[in-house]
């Protein structure tokens, strides 16, 4: 009785299930966060612009507070009226050349008193700054807070702002210009991230520095500014909203469900084929595996690690598998391995050591016959050479141990692999293997003195091949005979 198949496969079935799962909640799940979306954008768009205003107002704070700090600490230079400063090289002069030199952020500094010649300490590459006071007066408080001026165009094109400190001595002022262009780089930076207009104004809410003018951002009409107030300076920091969008909801609205809806069409067709190529993975595996039973070819296994339906038909047929493998290529009589899977385990040696990069590692085949086994047969029948054989491979096997393979190559013949061999080893196992057999095996209740030709070859010295290790192991086991036999001969 042969079974129907469906006419829709496997593979399609998959297809369709899963792609009408995803497309019906997705369409469903669009249509109801449609009305989400402007609110979140807009709040995204509010919240980004937020954050551009306050790491603004970080950098615009940390920068002035610096710069207070520095000018308080040069004043303090000149805190006794008796200390010497000239317009040549003094050790005031050098000190702020240094100080200049290693703060990239400042222009210049300029230090006027009543009584001396002004100092003025500039930058080589830049013009020499117009020390004309500052239209804020110098009060006594700007000793301990020192006085932020607006900032303005410098001599080199550039936009600074002055910071005054008022020396010890009353007597006089020390200026330092701070360059305000990484302010205004920041002001253009978000301006272009955001695509919209950015501006610095002083308490007068004059505007020094407009994003507008390096960078074309915020063109149309805004509906409102967003704006924070630094607390160091007073300065207003703004940012113009962008206006209300105007097209339809509800093209919006239709544009989403068709995006929607379209990835989740796609979404289902990958997910569908490959979930059935998973599906049908496993089958494939099979269909192979029966294949490579069907030519002959037994030495595998299949995965049979997870827990579901899959891991257990695997389980089971790695037992079939096993049981396959003992019949096919294991002696009935003694259980050993027969004469093709020797073989086969002989040629896996030879493949591992021609793939060594540490070189070949020497292994040994043996040929043992046991001597006058026809004249047994003839004497006491084949149900007691059966008997021998079985005793005799008993024996073998618990004299040879793992990783030793003793097989039967048939008749009353066996070959033995010794993964490992050298000299002393393989003399000191046919010392064993003579000294036990001298001593006779039991068959029946009788003590039988069972006697055998061995012969024994070294890979690679006697053969670099399986066919030759075996022919030099088969001749040293008829030298052994030759020799009266009941010994054993390496080739």
């Amino acid at each position: 009785m042969h079974l129907r198949m469906p006419r829709l496969g496997l593979r399609y079935r998959f297809a369709v299930a899963i792609t009408v799962s995803i497309l019906i909640p997705t369409s469903l799940i669009s249509l109801l966060t449609y009305r989400l979306i402007d609110n979140q954008a807009e709040q995204s768009v509010h919240a980004r612009i937020e954050q551009s205003l306050a790491a603004i107002d970080y950098q615009l704070t940390d920068s002035i507070n610096t710069a207070e700090a520095d000018a308080l600490w040069l004043s303090q230079l000149f805190a006794e009226e008796g200390s010497s400063f000239t317009s040549d090289q003094s050790e005031p002069r050098k000190l702020m050349e240094h100080f200049l030199e290693a703060h990239e952020q400042y222009r210049y500094i300029v230090v006027r008193s009543d009584h001396r010649p002004d100092l003025v300490i500039s930058r080589p590459s830049q013009p020499k700054p117009d020390i004309t006071p500052p239209s804020t007066t110098s009060n006594n408080d700007s000793i301990h807070h020192p006085i932020v001026h607006p900032p303005a165009l410098g001599e080199n094109g550039q936009l600074e702002a002055a910071i005054e400190a008022l020396l010890p001595s009353r007597t006089g002022y020390l200026l330092i210009g701070l360059t305000m262009e990484p302010i205004a780089d920041r002001l253009n930076e978000e301006a272009a991230s955001l695509g919209i207009r950015f501006m610095l104004a002083d308490s007068s809410s004059t505007v020094f520095a407009d994003s507008t003018l390096a960078a074309g951002a915020g063109q149309g009409n805004p509906a409102s500014l967003q704006l924070i107030k630094n607390k160091t300076t007073d300065w207003r920091i703004a940012a113009e909203l962008p206006p209300v969008r105007t097209y339809p909801a509800a093209i919006s609205a239709v544009r989403s469900i068709a995006f929607i809806s379209v990835l989740a069409l796609l979404i289902g067709l990958f997910a569908a084929a490959w979930l059935a190529a998973r599906f049908i993975r496993p089958i494939r595996t099979y269909r192979e595996a029966f294949g490579r039973m069907a030519d002959g070819d037994l030495t595998f296994a299949m995965p049979a690690s997870t827990r579901d339906e899959w891991g257990r038909l695997g389980a089971s047929f790695n037992r079939m598998l096993k049981s396959l493998q003992l019949y096919a290529f294991s002696d009935p009589l003694t259980g050993l391995p027969d004469r093709r899977r020797m073989m086969h385990l002989i040629e896996k040696h030879f493949q591992q050591n021609k793939s060594d990069a540490a070189g070949s590692q020497p292994f040994a085949v043996w040929f043992i016959d046991v001597d006058n086994f026809k004249q047994l047969n003839d004497t006491h029948g084949h149900a007691f050479g059966d008997d021998v054989v079985r005793q005799v491979a008993y024996e073998l096997q618990k004299l040879m141990p793992s990783p030793n393979v003793v097989s039967r190559f048939g008749g009353d013949e066996f070959v033995m692999l010794m993964p490992e061999a050298n000299d002393l080893s393989l003399r000191a196992n046919a010392a064993r293997l003579q000294e036990r057999f001298e001593r006779g095996i039991h068959i029946r209740g009788e003590l039988l003195r069972i006697q055998l030709s061995v012969g024994v070859a070294v890979y690679p010295k006697d053969g670099d091949t399986l066919d030759q290790l075996i022919a030099s192991a088969d001749i040293a086991m008829y030298k052994a005979k030759r020799k009266g036999k009941n010994n054993i001969q390496f080739h």
